[in-house]
């Protein structure tokens, strides 16, 4: 495996914990528990397949606190996935 390959590798990583974190944050608010719960996650997971960057999961969680009626804030949505990240990159900076 080249370097380049291991800092993607590694990337992907990072993303589908932030993603993974950030699904369990909306499903919870929504009120979802157990296997609702950890389905809606792998969705949340799935969905940052369509664009480049996080607005597909933003629009998802968006979508579905609307119709569960969350009250929320898009910038909410944006401040969970910026802290996921940090802290999923932090801890991946740990194990290395």
């Amino acid at each position: 495996m080249t370097l380049q390959e291991l800092q993607q590798a590694t990337e992907g990583l990072v993303i589908a914990r932030r993603n993974l974190a950030v699904g369990l944050w909306a499903g919870k608010a929504i009120g979802l528990r157990g296997r609702t719960l950890e389905s809606y996650v792998l969705d949340v997971m799935r969905s940052d397949h369509d664009i480049p960057g996080p607005d597909d999961v933003v629009d998802k969680i968006s979508r579905d606190f609307i119709e569960n009626d969350v009250d929320f804030e898009v910038r909410d949505i944006h401040f969970q996935i910026e802290q996921q990240e940090r802290l999923m990159r932090v801890e991946m900076s740990r194990k290395a």
